[in-house]
């Protein structure tokens, strides 16, 4: 018969059979052949001896193994220790502690078991941690890869697409731009990063831009501006900036996009057609002056005639001897009537240029000069004229026509940038907003031109009078009317230095 080899034995045979009941005679035998020799030294050294051989098969073998061996720790005590030796009997009164014993071994069991157990427990979760740390680990360094070649990608993209375009952080700081850019600006890709990405831009358009990119970040929209850029050459084209945010999963952003479309000849297409309208308006003007004057001069032409001729009538009734008071009385009342007649002329011909009428209601001044500012930007521009406005925060809303006021302050600018045709050097327009006093708005306008010459200052504003060659004169005119039909005043004074400033007030809504 073949002798049955370790690994034809059952497992749960070795594991809950040979195994626990190994440990256990293992370590009650050592304990045995150890208390022989120390029972001469000390007392009763198979009490700590055994209590170790239980606590030793419970750690090493398990509950089973330290059950084992207190059973066969109890019997050998009883055997060779407790009298009477030599025999399983124990005497009554060496039962408590062989009870005791047992209990103390049941207890020592449990615990050394259990906590072999949590110590197992514990070091399978750490293995189990570590493998899965490293398992994340190597998913991270994974997905790093994966990501750092899809920005190798995109970025071969951004070299490969003809346009230039810029990447910004989350924070709205330029940390990429391609190569296209690059070689438009003529400066390395670090010159062109962070704050001195604004420095390609034209020093009148970067406040603009950084308003409406620090806009953008907060708001977290698309963003759009039209800005002059400087070329390799030191010559600034005109370029549509376009921007939008690139966002996660959760919707958080986490870079911005940008790109630069050369609308250059766009601009300047835009600015001759702005030119030929400015003409076409010119000419419109004209003739509607020329229109009023000629319906002015028609309407007039009978009562002032006729005024004439009375006029002549009553000079010869009162020429007769004696004066004939009665047809000369009668003379006056007709041309008294002529002139009453003609008056009325003036002021149905003025009202049809006028409008009158017109509904009234809450105005901001700030936000209007603002609009009136980009309304006169690309104007400015092409006259080589900078457009400064410093307004009043606290500005008190007032009551009127936003239309005419604007007109006012339209009109006013204009004719400080024709004032500064032939000055040389920096030349800038300044709007300013104030509250004066606790009813009253002040607005002014500002210039470096040559000034008023003090001989005019008094006739500035009247009709038909103008220092222009083509002026009609009734610009400033129509201006000190708006102005008085909303309860203020208009006046102008010279600057010092130079220049010219035009102030008019507005009423307060009560």
């Amino acid at each position: 018969m073949t002798a049955v080899t370790l690994g034809q034995i059952p497992r749960r045979t070795m594991e809950y059979g040979i195994k626990p009941f190994s440990i256990a005679t293992c370590f009650v035998l050592v304990a045995l052949l150890w208390t022989f020799p120390l029972q001469r030294v000390i007392a009763y050294p198979f009490v700590f001896l055994f209590f170790g051989a239980v606590m030793g098969s419970a750690w090493f073998g398990g509950a089973l193994a330290g059950f084992v061996a207190v059973v066969q720790s109890s019997l050998v005590i009883t055997y060779f220790f407790i009298p009477p030796v030599f025999s399983i009997t124990v005497a009554k009164e060496s039962q408590s502690f062989l009870a005791a014993f047992i209990l103390c071994a049941i207890a020592i069991s449990i615990v050394s078991s259990s906590r072999k157990r949590a110590e197992s427990a514990v070091r399978t979760a750490r293995d189990q941690l570590e493998a899965k740390v490293r398992e994340r680990t190597a998913e991270l360094e994974h997905s790093n890869l994966e990501i750092q070649e899809s920005e190798r990608q995109l970025r071969m993209l951004t070299e490969a697409i003809p346009q230039q375009i810029w990447r910004a952080d989350v924070s709205g700081r330029i940390e990429y731009c391609n190569q296209h850019l690059r070689d438009y600006v003529g400066e390395r890709e670090s010159s062109i990063e962070g704050d001195s990405f604004f420095n390609i831009l034209h020093p009148e358009d970067a406040v603009l831009f950084r308003q409406g990119w620090e806009s953008a970040l907060v708001a977290g929209g698309r963003f759009e501006v039209k800005v002059r850029v400087r070329g390799a050459d030191r010559a600034f084209r005109w370029f549509l900036v376009r921007s939008i945010p690139q966002r996660a999963e959760d919707g958080a952003i986490t870079r911005w996009y940008g790109i630069h479309i050369d609308i250059e000849e766009q601009h300047k297409a835009q600015q001759s057609l702005v030119i030929a309208q400015d003409n076409l308006s010119r000419l419109w003007r004209t003739l509607s002056m020329a229109e009023m004057a000629a319906s002015i001069a028609h309407e007039l032409n009978q009562p002032l005639t006729a005024v004439v001729t009375h006029a002549y009538a009553c000079r010869e009734w009162l020429s007769t001897n004696p004066a004939n008071l009665e047809k000369a009385s009668a003379t006056a009342e007709k041309i008294v009537q002529e002139s009453t007649r003609a008056s009325s002329v003036v002021k149905r011909v003025r009202a049809l240029f006028r409008k009158e009428g017109t509904e009234r209601q809450t105005v901001d001044l700030n936000p209007l000069i603002q609009e009136l500012a980009r309304l006169l930007r690309d104007e400015a521009i092409r006259r080589g004229v900078g457009i400064r406005v410093v307004l009043d925060r606290n500005l008190p809303k007032i009551e009127g026509d936003s239309v005419q006021i604007q007109q006012v302050l339209l009109n006013l600018a204009t004719n400080a940038m024709d004032a500064m045709t032939a000055v040389t050097g920096s030349r800038e327009v300044t709007i300013h907003s104030e509250r004066r006093g606790a009813d009253e708005v002040l607005i002014t306008v500002d210039d470096v031109g040559p000034g008023i010459s003090p001989e005019i200052v008094s006739r500035i504003f009247e009709p038909f009078f103008s220092t222009k060659e083509q002026g009609t004169g009734m610009g400033l005119a129509i201006c000190r009317s708006v102005v008085e039909a909303h309860d203020g005043r208009i006046w102008v004074e010279n600057r010092n230095p130079a220049g010219a400033r035009f102030r008019f007030t507005l009423r307060v809504t009560a």
